[in-house]
């Protein structure tokens, strides 16, 4: 199983297909999901090192407040997972898709997958540094390349048209990024 979804993060086509018809597909994705939100949270809790170490008590440092910090990745994870999902389908939908949310919404956890290279810029970490900007956009290109396959291989589009259908997604995501976030 690791293989094949190694394979789709190299963005092998006949592994997105292969990976829709396992009889286990909806439980690789939410150990995908899993993985994906206790990436999240160890992301966050490297960035709240100083503040998890400022509690007395070794049982809050070191198991309840990290806890904390893992539900609440493994939630945003989820969140994440679902507003991906919507927007690959809305414009897959725009441009002729006919297939369900619940088919895209199953291979979504790859495409956050490498998302997780972008974690330590969301997270405040290496104060805006070159390499940490790098690993943000090497992060967002790569979401994007998993986007279009899953696109593809989900509503059977040509390349361009599923390129341009997530491409679409990712710029309705940029706008409220844009909106909801203040300029620094």
């Amino acid at each position: 199983m690791a293989k094949l979804v190694g394979k789709m993060i190299s963005l092998d086509d006949p592994s997105y297909r292969s990976f829709l018809e396992l009889p286990k597909t909806e439980t690789v994705s939410r150990i995908l999901l899993l993985i994906v939100g206790i990436g999240y949270g160890a992301i966050s809790i490297a960035s709240q090192a100083s503040y998890i170490s400022s509690f007395d008590s070794a049982l809050l440092q070191n198991f309840l407040v990290p806890g904390i910090f893992i539900i609440f990745g493994i939630l945003t994870a989820f969140i994440t997972k679902v507003g991906m999902a919507a927007l690959l389908w809305a414009g897959s939908k725009a441009l002729g898709g006919t297939a369900k949310y619940r088919a895209i919404s199953l291979v979504t956890p790859v495409a956050l997958l490498p998302g997780l290279l972008g974690a330590p810029h969301l997270a405040g970490l290496g104060d805006g540094s070159l390499g940490v900007n790098l690993l943000l956009l090497i992060g967002v290109v790569w979401m994007y390349l998993v986007s279009g396959k899953i696109i593809q291989t989900v509503q059977g589009f040509t390349a361009t048209k599923a390129y341009l259908s997530a491409g679409m997604a990712f710029l309705f995501l940029a706008s409220v990024y844009y909106l909801v976030i203040p300029a620094s």
